[in-house]
């Protein structure tokens, strides 16, 4: 309901250049003033995005992580959808053109199982494999209604996790936004391939997600990185961030 409410009516306004290079000074501003001068964020699905977020960035000298999201699937919205393959060609060209570059580095971005295909995952899991060097981002069990959903679609996935792993989606520098209703086996698998859960607890308080396991997941040893969430979350604060954590 949030995506469709708010997130991706604000994402379709990114096929326009002009938009874009407008927003990422706008952002790289907001964030500075939080005092924050190292982001790793998701782009829209237009390399336009991606071209103006790290076009500033690199102005500015500063470091940026980030990545066109891919989504193929009849889930999201006519105006956000690409193919397999073309998900796979343009986020290979941004990654040639931008990674390395300066203090920036890319993230190959698949939004998440529901708004992808198997043929898409499979795609970007190869593009992995090709640029191990470069981090993977992605969402995983942020609500127990997004879990059912997901396992709908992906019937023959032991859980949800699964639906990146059978695809070569989980790794060491694969990066999982939210992590909040995991499974034993999913635990298991995160903390044994050195993956970084990211919490974002501004963002699932606001939005009624459900509480992050910190203790518990502290204690079996997993990395664990903290989020704004940009749009979901309620400031850009990390100090802020810190604190609801």
């Amino acid at each position: 309901d949030w995506l469709n409410s708010y997130t991706f009516p604000e994402e379709m306004k990114f096929a326009d250049p002009a938009y874009a290079a407008e927003i990422a000074p706008r952002y790289l501003d907001l964030t500075a003033a939080h005092g924050t001068t190292t982001i790793c964020t998701y782009c829209t699905i237009h390399p336009e995005s991606v071209d103006a977020i790290f076009a500033e960035a690199e102005k500015r000298g500063q470091r940026l992580v980030a990545g066109r999201t891919c989504m193929d699937r009849d889930t999201a919205p006519e105006g956000l959808r690409d193919t397999a393959q073309t998900a796979y060609d343009q986020s290979r060209a941004l990654l040639e053109k931008w990674h390395g570059t300066g203090r920036l580095s890319y993230a190959i971005t698949p939004r998440f199982s529901p708004t992808s295909t198997p043929e898409q995952l499979e795609a970007l899991g190869s593009l992995w494999a090709e640029h191990p060097d470069c981090l993977m981002q992605t969402h995983l069990s942020e609500q127990t209604d997004e879990i059912e959903w997901v396992l709908g679609l992906y019937p023959e996935a032991r859980d949800y996790l699964d639906t990146y792993e059978k695809f070569g989606l989980l790794g060491e520098r694969g990066l999982y936004g939210h992590a909040i209703h995991l499974e034993p086996r999913e635990r298991d698998r995160l903390r044994e391939t050195g993956a970084s859960l990211i919490h974002c607890p501004t963002s699932n308080t606001f939005i009624g997600s459900g509480l992050f396991d910190m203790p518990g997941l502290k204690a079996e040893g997993h990395l664990i990185g903290l989020a704004t969430d940009t749009g979901g979350g309620s400031s850009f604060s990390m100090l802020r961030t810190m604190a609801a954590a």
